[in-house]
């Protein structure tokens, strides 16, 4: 449990780390993309506004070429009076789905514009700000924020001038901020959706690619803690090695540790032969066997080689006994340094075999010729053999190859002998 918190721990670290700027960032674009839909939209509104607004005064044209004027009360435009007829409006708000009201000076005098009375908005007058824009300034006019008998909407006005150029009204054509927003709401919903779409599917891919790093990282975990244990068999998870960023190369330095790890822990680090912890293990492998045998070695008079020729010249004649052990011995045997000048070899064959692999290595070393201060030297071995019994330790084995060397030592040297 404690393992698989930290493993979720880790996942949530990595997620974390990748999805929050990625929400981050979703949250910017969708709050840039309603700006930018609203932006968008309003000069669109706008566009569609000043088109209608315009195209008002343009249809009073081709309908009289006279100027707007006022008498008894009622608006004219050249001889055709206005007042009292709507259609050109209500037409245009039926095609356009616009308000429309042509104001004369500041007063409202035509309009679709409707109060909550179920009655045309007539004599109500257009605010000052704009009437100093647009009546006296002669300047076209947009806003998004237009206040309408107290409802909001978004209007353009357009200065209507006679035929001197002077300024008698204003053309407005406006539409309902409610509307407008709602159909920004609605576009601006989708943009959200995609954003929350895309963030929730970053989301997922962080997660299954998190997951999936998380992973090799556990089988990196495990390989280093079977490592910790002493199992230096094991083969780092080939997934791994695979992947083509640093984790691999984490795993590669892991196998190369181990590597390292065994040769330093189960080998003698001047021969390079088994020690004694490796070489029990592997006696603890094929303990009770058929045909297996332990012979106990070691170098005549070693002593004097080291008070004679030095230390330096020792180690080369254990370098050169321990190379010559694991050549002859390495198809069907193993060997380690005991200790000193002392050769354990274990070996899984007949006692005819391993005598005869005996003599092949007493004769190859007693043939070496060492050089050490100025003259040549020769050594010999002297090999105790037994086969191992199932029945027996160990322990009781190796001490009986023991006694059979000491045999050996006490009749002259040189020699083998074997357990009868």
């Amino acid at each position: 449990m404690a393992q698989e918190k930290k493993r979720r721990s880790l996942i949530f670290s990595i997620m974390r780390m990748s999805v929050i700027p990625i929400l981050l960032l979703g949250i910017i674009l969708t709050i840039y993309s309603q700006n930018s839909v609203r932006e968008g939209m309003s000069y669109e509104v706008e566009k569609k506004l000043s088109g209608i607004a315009h195209n008002l005064i343009s249809v009073y044209n081709m309908l009289d070429g006279g100027e707007f004027h006022e008498e008894e009360g009622k608006l004219f435009k050249g001889e055709t009076e206005l007042t009292s007829d709507y259609r050109i409006l209500d037409d245009i708000k039926t095609d356009t789905g616009a308000d429309v009201t042509i104001f004369f000076g500041k007063e409202r005098r035509l309009t679709t514009l409707i109060d909550k009375e179920g009655n045309r908005m007539i004599g109500t007058m257009v605010s000052d700000a704009v009437a100093e824009r647009v009546l006296q300034s002669g300047e076209e006019y947009f806003s998004s924020n237009v206040d309408v008998n107290g409802m909001e909407y978004f209007g353009y006005y357009v200065p209507i001038r006679n035929d001197a150029g002077e300024i008698v009204g204003i053309s407005f054509a406006g539409e309902s901020a409610k509307t407008v927003n709602g159909s920004m709401k609605y576009m601006t919903q989708g943009n959200v959706i995609i954003c929350i779409f895309a963030v929730l599917l970053a989301g997922v891919i962080c997660y299954i690619l998190s997951q999936r790093m998380v992973e090799e990282i556990s089988h990196i975990k495990k390989f280093l803690g079977r490592l910790a244990q002493g199992n230096f068999s094991q083969k780092i998870s080939r997934s791994v090695l695979r992947r083509r960023d640093e984790l691999a190369d984490i795993g590669e330095y892991a196998e190369i540790v181990s590597y390292s790890l065994a040769d330093l822990v189960s080998k003698d680090p001047l021969t390079g032969l088994l020690n004694r912890r490796a070489f029990l293990m592997k006696i603890e492998e094929r303990w009770g066997q058929q045909n297996f045998s332990l012979a106990m070695c070691d170098i005549d008079y070693f002593k004097s080689v080291n008070d004679s020729y030095g230390h330096e010249k020792g180690d080369e004649v254990l370098k050169y006994v321990a190379d010559v052990l694991k050549n002859v011995m390495e198809e069907t045997g193993f060997v380690s340094r005991w200790g000193g000048e002392e050769f354990l070899i274990g070996y899984e064959g007949s006692m005819p075999e391993i005598e005869k692999r005996l003599e092949q290595i007493k004769e190859v070393i007693l043939e070496k010729e060492f050089e050490g201060g100025g003259n040549s030297f020769h050594i010999s071995m002297t090999f105790g053999v037994t086969a191992a019994h199932p029945e027996e330790s160990f322990d009781e084995t190796i001490r009986r190859a023991d006694d059979l060397l000491y045999e050996g030592k006490q009749n002259g040297r040189n020699r083998i002998i074997s357990a009868k």
